[in-house]
C-alpha cells in the first residue's frame, strides 16, 4: 500500500500542468516529503514540515531549495516523521533569531518515539552571517537517558556564478565521546532548480562519499514538486536513495 501511495503522489506531480510563476515571496513554507531506498521503497520515511519566517523570503534570491538559507531571517518551524519500518515517530520544533548586526542563536528540539521507547534530544547554536550567502556557527546537542552530549562548529556559503546559479559549500565538525566526526557537502546549481553534488562524511571507524542530484519543479509561485536522488559509493548498500516530496509557499 505505501508502494502505491508514493506512485501516486509521483505520478500526480508529473500530471499537474505549470502555470506561470513570478517569484512572489513568502512567509510560510510547508511541505510533505517521502524518501526510501530504491532496492525497499515501502519502507521509506513520511516527513510534514512547516516554517514561518518574520519577514517576506525573496524567491528570486538565488536556487530555489536555498531561499530560506539566503534570507538570514528570524523564523520558527516544527515537523513530524513516521517511519514504519522501524516503529519510530519523530516531532520536533524548532527557531532561529537573527539581530540586525547578523548574529544569529537558535535551538531544537526533538522528541523520538521507538516501539514502546522513548527519547529527547535538543540542539543549541549560534552564530555569524558574515557576508550576504555566508555563514559559520558553533553547537551544542545534548538529550535524555543514555545520550551522549556533543558539540562543533559548521560553515557554510553560497556563491554564485557568471554562467550557472552558483555552488553551495558546507562543513561540519561534532566531538563526540566516541570520535571526531566530519562532513563535507558541495552542492552545484546548474540552474534555480536543479543541481548535482558530492558529499563525504568521516564517522571515525570509516569514511563515506555520495554522489547526489535534486530538482525543484516549480508549477506556481505557491506550489512545487521536490525530487532528489543518491547514490553512497563503495559501500555494502544496494540501490538508489529516493526522494519526492511537494512544497507550498504563500
Amino acid at each position: 500500500m505505501k508502494n502505491v501511495t508514493a506512485l501516486a503522489l509521483l505520478l500526480g506531480f508529473v500530471g499537474l500542468p505549470a502555470v506561470a510563476a513570478q517569484d512572489a515571496a513568502f512567509q510560510h513554507e510547508a511541505g510533505l516529503s517521502y524518501n526510501a531506498n530504491s532496492e525497499e521503497f515501502g519502507d521509506g520515511i513520511w516527513n510534514a514540515k512547516y516554517r514561518y519566517y518574520v519577514s517576506p523570503v525573496d524567491q528570486a534570491n538565488g536556487p530555489y531549495a536555498l531561499n530560506g538559507f539566503l534570507a538570514q531571517k528570524s523564523n520558527v518551524g516544527a515537523n513530524y516523521s513516521i517511519f514504519d519500518a522501524a516503529d519510530v515517530d519523530t516531532l520536533g520544533f524548532d527557531g532561529t533569531y537573527v539581530f540586525d548586526s547578523k548574529w544569529f542563536v537558535g535551538g531544537q528540539f526533538q522528541r523520538v518515539e521507538f516501539g514502546n521507547n522513548s527519547g529527547s534530544v535538543y540542539k543549541l547554536d549560534g552564530g555569524y552571517f558574515f557576508n550576504d550567502s555566508s555563514k559559520v556557527a558553533a553547537f551544542y546537542i545534548d538529550g535524555s537517558d543514555d545520550f551522549e552530549s556533543q558539540f562543533g562548529a559548521e560553515v557554510r556559503s553560497f556563491i554564485d556564478f557568471e554562467t550557472t546559479t552558483g555552488i553551495d559549500l558546507g562543513a561540519s565538525w561534532t566531538h563526540t565521546d566516541a570520535d571526531d566526526l566530519i562532513n563535507i557537502n558541495a552542492d552545484w546549481y546548474v540552474t534555480k532548480a536543479w543541481s548535482v553534488g558530492l558529499g563525504y562524511a568521516d564517522v571515525g571507524s570509516d569514511d563515506a562519499f555520495m554522489v547526489k542530484t535534486a530538482y525543484w519543479l516549480r508549477m506556481s509561485d505557491a506550489f512545487s514538486a521536490t525530487f532528489d536522488l543518491s547514490k553512497d559509493l563503495d559501500s555494502d548498500a544496494d540501490g538508489y536513495n529516493v526522494g519526492v516530496g511537494v512544497v507550498g509557499r504563500f
